[in-house]
């Protein structure tokens, strides 16, 4: 058996299947979140190139697969970006049955699972940006509904993914003809610059930024979420793999420098602009600004201290990315996303106010929640090494709770009557609702507990630290 056509093959056929149970969302629900589940698990504990036994007969997992010339290869160091991927995938999957979300986003979001695994198995390595590419197309169909047309923000998001795809290839020629004339120094140096603009483009930095705040303000706020924590973290591994795979990267302090400065200007920019907001959605897209511009300030240190921040800023959004988009989901769905549409909401729809406010607070890194750790950890990182740094990340920070503040003291305005009837289906939400929160609440109080995971997560970019 072939591992990587498993772990492609699999979640599209699955898309398949659930899209033709669309009318029981509940059931689309479960098997698109036990589907994530069990490929999460298989990318942790599936041997490669060994003979197991399975059902009572020996089955050898095969590592590489080759289709029409290219080869799809399931690394080792794969596993914990994998995990990630379908793991976060997996909760929220199981949330979508919960929340107001867009027809086409369980099988969808399982057809996008299918191509970030191509995206890490494809060989060359620099053609994984063509499956970036259909990734991107892919995402326009959950970020644009019935109920949110085709929107600036999902139409900017494809327009830059592909402006990017060109400079990606261009730096894969240069490096093809680097490995056949090793004495041309021009042509690495060619490389560096093309991928550097690719990735720039990539990852959002500015000023490739504008798609990310009007994503967030304009789409289901569930989709976004989603979006901003798979896509954006497969982005992620797709620049650490570069920097892993090519020793003249990594070794380049100018590389690294360039991911402070990219970093710093995401959190300077989201900061500014997340102050003056009285949209929770737009300020949703500042704030997931300013968080990956940490991420990319952690990378850019160039340890494995650093990596280990990065990686827990990374995994710990994704909670409270989902619980946010979940309870802001039906909070819009009642009146809208702005302040004054949502003011006194906060008494008839606690569950879904906690949410927003708890998901969002954890995003700005707000002590005793679950985001906290890693920002934390990368305070501490910046202050022995760049004092500026640190202090431009705690105002931009300060500047997002800010916001928040404004935003929560409108949600709990008492209104001038509390209507506290839920219907059935709200009981649902208010079961996955609470559950979110719980978990963002005992992260914030016990982050050693990802701990073990942020460190296999470093290991598998052993050479970026090294």
């Amino acid at each position: 058996m072939t591992v990587p056509l498993l772990l492609l093959a699999a979640p599209t056929v699955m898309a398949g299947v659930v899209y033709l149970l669309r009318r029981w969302v509940w059931v689309q629900a479960i098997l698109a979140a036990l589907t994530a589940a069990v490929l999460g698990l298989l990318a942790l504990q599936i041997p490669l190139d060994q003979v197991a036994v399975f059902a009572g007969r020996d089955v050898e997992f095969r590592a590489a697969w080759v289709v029409l010339g290219r080869s799809f290869t399931f690394a080792p160091d794969d596993r914990p970006a994998l995990a990630f991927i379908y793991l976060a995938s997996m909760f929220f999957f199981a949330g979508a049955g919960a929340g107001r979300i867009p027809r086409a986003f369980l099988p969808v979001g399982l057809l996008i699972l299918s191509l970030l695994a191509a995206t890490l198995f494809v060989q060359p390595f620099l053609f994984a940006a063509l499956f970036l590419e259909m990734i991107a197309a892919c995402a326009v169909l959950i970020l644009a509904d019935d109920d949110h047309p085709v929107t600036r923000g999902a139409l900017r998001l494809l327009v830059f993914v592909t402006l990017a795809v060109p400079f990606i290839l261009l730096a894969g020629y240069q490096l093809e003809g680097a490995a056949t004339s090793p004495d041309d120094p021009t042509l690495l140096g060619r490389a560096t610059v093309l991928l550097n603009i690719g990735l720039m483009i990539l990852l959002a930095i500015v000023p490739f930024h504008s798609w990310i705040p009007a994503v967030a303000e304009e789409s289901s706020p569930y989709a976004s979420a989603f979006v901003f924590t798979v896509v954006q973290a497969a982005v992620m591994f797709f620049m650490l793999k570069f920097l892993n795979q090519y020793d003249w990267l990594r070794t380049n302090p100018a590389e690294f420098a360039a991911l402070r400065i990219g970093g710093a200007a995401l959190v300077i920019v989201g900061g500014a602009f997340a102050f003056a907001q009285r949209q929770f959605g737009r300020l949703m897209g500042y704030a997931v600004m300013v968080d990956l511009g940490a991420a990319l300030l952690a990378v850019g240190l160039g340890t494995a201290d650093g990596l280990r921040a990065a990686m827990a800023i990374v995994a710990l959004r994704s909670i409270g990315l989902a619980v946010w988009g979940l309870g802001l989901g039906w909070l819009k769905g009642r009146g809208g996303a702005d302040f004054d549409d949502l003011a006194g909401k906060a008494w008839n729809m606690p569950f879904a106010a906690a949410a927003v406010v708890l998901g969002g607070l954890s995003l700005a890194g707000f002590p005793l929640t679950a985001g906290f750790a890693g920002r934390w950890a990368l305070y501490r990182l910046l202050a022995a090494e760049d004092i500026g740094l640190a202090f431009v990340l705690l105002l931009a920070s300060g500047s997002v709770m800010l916001a928040y503040a404004r935003g929560i003291a409108a949600l709990v305005r008492q209104p001038a009557a509390a209507d506290n009837e839920w219907p059935l289906e709200d009981q649902v939400a208010i079961a996955y609702l609470a559950l979110g929160v719980l978990l963002i609440v005992a992260l914030g109080l016990f982050p050693q507990l990802l701990l073990p995971s942020v460190t296999k997560a470093v290991e598998a970019f052993g050479a970026l630290v090294r």
